[in-house]
């Protein structure tokens, strides 16, 4: 009996994103879909503990919501990056067509050009198994009102690349914000609102004209940053040495930007050190803070304490600093560290 491909669906709850891993239960290669900046860390720990090769780095589009992680998985594995050759992204490594399959294996990633949310939109079928990103959500679809989108082509995306699949195949969207976690193709033909119930084109378009929906709080830096693989020139965030912040500690503030669990985990944490998660966390607190202040940040390896520092200058700060190499290099210097019991 052949062992099941290899499938873990992963979370990430500011911007509600769902990050996939798939792989070959035989030569144990894999591929992540749709990783975030901030849960890089968590994901490569779940490849680690699992001994899986990790192969591929695939984006489903030009996210407009979060800052994609593949840039930072990408320098720290050199598994090589994808995303839609319509993206004109220069940075990536596979510039990906529509149909173009990439190997795990013996088994198959195919991808669908599937344009409408985005002129960058892939889908990717794996078996019996639909990643859709945005074009498709659980009871919903991506939306249509900026980068590119249109509700004509998005609907023929749909219509002629998703729902001409067995209606028994497992779609896996790229987000949700209701607690679904998946559908099938069979369920979203007949109980997805915009387009279920046998909805004309005409019914579509009427339906996502009239939906008004606010910008991504993070557009304006995660479409340049995307466009980028999720990297900000090295030349723009300004660092500091390990050596500098143990001479400064009490001194300076340092923020940790990491989750919960890494604060205080193998690695634990600066003293003094305050945990400040990147993202809404972080917004909130620089954006409430002295921009004169002199602050450093602090993460696992310095990706996340990197763009932490980068979004400091975007707000006005004059005085932050990423610190090189993150607790790795700390840990690695057998520096002082803490941990909360």
């Amino acid at each position: 009996m052949p062992q099941q491909n290899i499938f873990y669906q992963l979370f990430e709850h500011e911007s509600s994103t769902y990050t996939y891993l798939i792989g070959d239960p035989v030569t144990k290669e894999s591929a992540i879909i749709d990783p975030v900046m901030e849960t890089v860390d968590r994901d490569l720990k779940l490849i680690d503990e699992l001994g899986l090769k990790l192969k591929y780095i695939l984006d489903t589009h030009v996210h407009a919501d979060h800052i994609t992680g593949a840039g930072e998985i990408r320098r720290r594995t050199g598994a090589k990056s994808a995303v839609s050759s319509a993206a004109q992204v220069a940075c990536v490594d596979i510039p990906l067509t529509d149909g173009q399959e990439l190997l795990l294996g013996d088994k198959k990633i195919k991808a669908l050009w599937t344009p409408g949310h985005t002129d960058s939109c892939m889908c990717f079928i794996f078996g019996d198994q639909i990643f859709s990103g945005d074009t498709l959500l659980i009871r919903g679809t991506g939306r249509t009102d900026f980068q590119q989108g249109s509700s004509d082509r998005l609907y023929d995306s749909i219509h002629k690349k998703i729902f001409v699949l067995p209606d028994d195949t497992r779609i896996y969207p790229g987000h949700d914000y209701k607690g679904h976690t998946a559908s099938t193709v069979g369920m979203e033909k007949k109980y997805n609102p915009r387009l279920g119930f046998n909805k004309t084109k005409d019914d579509f378009i009427k339906i996502m004209s009239e939906l008004k929906l606010a910008n991504p709080k993070k557009i304006h830096e995660a479409v340049p940053a995307n466009l980028a693989c999720g990297t900000v020139p090295l030349t723009a965030i300004p660092e500091v040495s390990i050596e500098y912040v143990k001479d400064h500690i009490g001194k300076v503030k340092i923020i940790d930007v990491r989750q919960a669990d890494e604060f205080n985990a193998e690695l634990g944490h600066i003293q003094s050190a305050q945990r400040v998660t990147l993202g809404r966390d972080l917004t909130i607190f620089l954006e409430n803070g002295n921009r004169s202040e002199e602050i450093i940040f602090v993460c696992h390896s310095g990706g996340r304490s990197g763009q932490a520092t980068a979004e400091s200058k975007k707000l006005g700060y004059t005085k932050t600093f990423n610190m090189s190499g993150g607790m790795l290099s700390w840990n690695k210097a057998k520096l002082s560290v803490e941990r909360e019991q």
